[in-house]
């Protein structure tokens, strides 16, 4: 029975969801990008982050568990950053970022003492700088520059586009005294002001430390040294204050402002070089190895693997060379090749063990000619092989991945895949072509040859898989003659109008990507195919499974 009913209403659920979203306002002269972030229930208060160099909004998913409004600005004006001061050495940068954070603070019916600046490295000196002239309150400052010239200059794109082409001297010297002038002009001295940095940066006595003698004055001053072995570049030291970071935040945001003077972070003492030195003696010796898969990658027929591979600890000694082998095993049987040894240069932050180690040499790769060519097909077990000739170790262990991998790719008459997860890593080389695959969706929309280029484009989908991402398969074109078998990657295609035919009655999947093409539709170059008759058909590997369909034959003539 049919009945009047009123027009569908927007969802209020819908409209207030709390996430990000992306957007653009112009405030004076130049336009400003940001995100946008609605509070989660009664906390009212705003917070605005600036981001540092090479960053595109500042902290990423550190803030996701702060319950108040983050309006987060991009440093990018003109295709170029900004220091979030000058712009090719015109600061009227700062107007129309000021303007508008004080459009949202009128959306949102805060006052300046309801608002928390936040910033980390050019991130933090936007914080100090904002704040000071524009009178917040409350300001979170980590790794702040203070000589914004001198770091701009040579740095990249950055010195071009604060300082203007040439970067020249003049332009240096009037950035560099920004913050210096700023502060000496300072009158208000009821400032919430929290600067974090680490001796273990070489920036505090290059840059943060010229900021002291002029934050003291503040009635609330707050220095947070963080002190920790693990910190020993720039970047680290947010890595490891965010704690503290993010409970002054917390506190800021909620209209609390914590008190906690000046202040070392980390161990109550140095490490104690005798107990370090026994303590990773004694786990060298412990029967344990780590072998960590970070990237997989096949291409151009090679396997490319790389990841963390060591001995934990270290011997009395020192540091020690070890030698890395790659060990594939199946049915009782191994195939073993030689791992290069790489330098990775954060390995003592990942796998810090009480006390710190370097793990400098920790890292590992395939040589660049591997080939599987020889390899039989199957599945096979991957383990990493650790040795250590001078204090005669030898270990062997299983390779992980600690997020899941799953990479394959045609490589002639077989498909290779490296799938990894927390519980290990397999590699497995299987024919390209299945038996004629029953249970799919198919069909062949268009093929063609043109000279050395084939092009082949259709419908291929398993009923009861959804096919609703690009990444839901992968599609191969492959010939397979006397002369051999030779594959060659497709592409994904969202095509949902050509698709919706083809699924069944009371089939409620999603499939509208479902469809392959080569790339461009341009076809593929078989130049490097011999000359003659091909039957053609396309597999779909997806999951566990690979699909073959046939489509057709071809003619190849002999290359002009």
């Amino acid at each position: 029975m049919n009945e009047t009913l009123p027009a569908l209403s927007p969802n209020y659920a819908s409209q207030r969801a709390h996430v990000f979203t992306e957007a653009t306002e112009v405030h004076g002269k130049w336009p400003v990008e940001f995100q946008f972030r609605p509070a989660r229930g009664d906390h009212r208060n705003l917070l605005v982050v600036f981001s540092s160099v090479g960053s595109k909004y500042g902290f990423g998913n550190a803030l996701d568990s702060v319950q108040c409004n983050i309006l987060r600005i991009r440093d990018h004006f003109d295709s170029g950053a900004s220091y979030y001061v000058a712009r090719n050495m015109d600061f009227t940068v700062t107007e129309s970022i000021q303007a508008l954070i004080e459009s949202f603070m009128e959306r949102l019916g805060v006052s300046r003492e309801q608002v928390t600046l936040l910033g980390a490295s050019k991130g933090g000196s936007a914080a100090l700088y904002y704040g000071v002239k524009y009178g917040y309150k409350n300001i979170v400052a980590s790794t702040p520059q203070y000589f914004l010239g001198s770091y701009s200059h040579g740095h990249g794109q950055l010195g071009d586009a604060v300082l203007g082409e040439g970067q020249s001297a003049e332009n240096v010297a009037i950035m560099d005294s920004v913050m210096k002038d700023l502060l000496a002009k300072e009158t208000d001295f009821d400032r919430n002001v929290y600067l974090v940095s680490s001796p273990g940066d070489y920036q505090y006595e290059q840059e943060v430390e010229h900021y002291l003698p002029a934050l003291r004055a503040y009635g609330n001053f707050n220095f947070l040294f963080v002190d920790s072995p693990t910190v020993r570049r720039h970047e680290e030291v947010v890595r490891q204050g965010l704690p503290s970071i993010l409970s002054i935040v917390y506190a800021l945001t909620e209209g609390a402002a914590p008190r906690w003077g000046e202040v070392r972070t980390g161990p109550a003492a140095p490490e104690d070089e005798e107990a370090a030195a026994a303590h990773l003696a004694e786990l060298r010796e412990t029967d344990t190895a780590l072998a960590v898969l970070t990237r997989a990658e096949v291409a151009d027929g090679r396997l490319r693997l790389s990841g963390h591979g060591f001995i934990p600890g270290l011997p009395r000694q020192g540091e020690v060379k070890e030698e890395k082998r790659l060990v594939l095993e199946r049915r009782g049987r191994t195939w073993t090749y030689p791992l290069t040894t790489t330098r990775e240069i954060r390995l003592y932050r990942e796998y810090f063990d009480e006390y710190f180690c370097e793990y400098g040499q920790g890292g590992f790769r395939t040589p660049d000619d591997l080939t599987l060519e020889s390899l039989p097909r199957g599945t096979y077990e991957v383990s990493v092989c650790l040795t250590s000739p001078e204090e005669k170790i030898e270990r062997r262990t299983r390779l992980i991945a600690q997020r899941a991998i799953d990479t394959r790719q045609a490589v002639g008459d077989s498909e290779v895949l490296v799938r990894g997860s927390r519980n290990g890593v397999k590699i497995t080389k299987r024919r390209i072509l299945s038996p004629e695959s029953e249970g799919v969706r198919f069909s062949l929309k268009n093929s063609w040859k043109r000279d050395r280029r084939v092009h082949a484009e259709g419908v291929f989908f398993l009923p009861g898989r959804n096919a609703d991402k690009k990444n839901h398969a992968l599609y191969y074109l492959v010939l397979r003659g006397r002369r051999g078998c030779f594959s060659f990657p497709l592409e994904v295609r969202k095509n949902a109008k050509v698709v919706r035919p083809h699924v069944g009655p009371g089939d409620i999947g999603s499939y509208h990507s479902g469809y392959f093409s080569t790339p461009d539709d341009a076809g593929v170059d078989v130049s490097a195919v011999p000359a003659g008759r091909y039957r053609m058909h396309i597999s779909m590997s997806t999951g566990g499974a690979l699909f073959t369909k046939k489509a057709g034959s071809l003619f190849l003539g002999r290359s002009r």
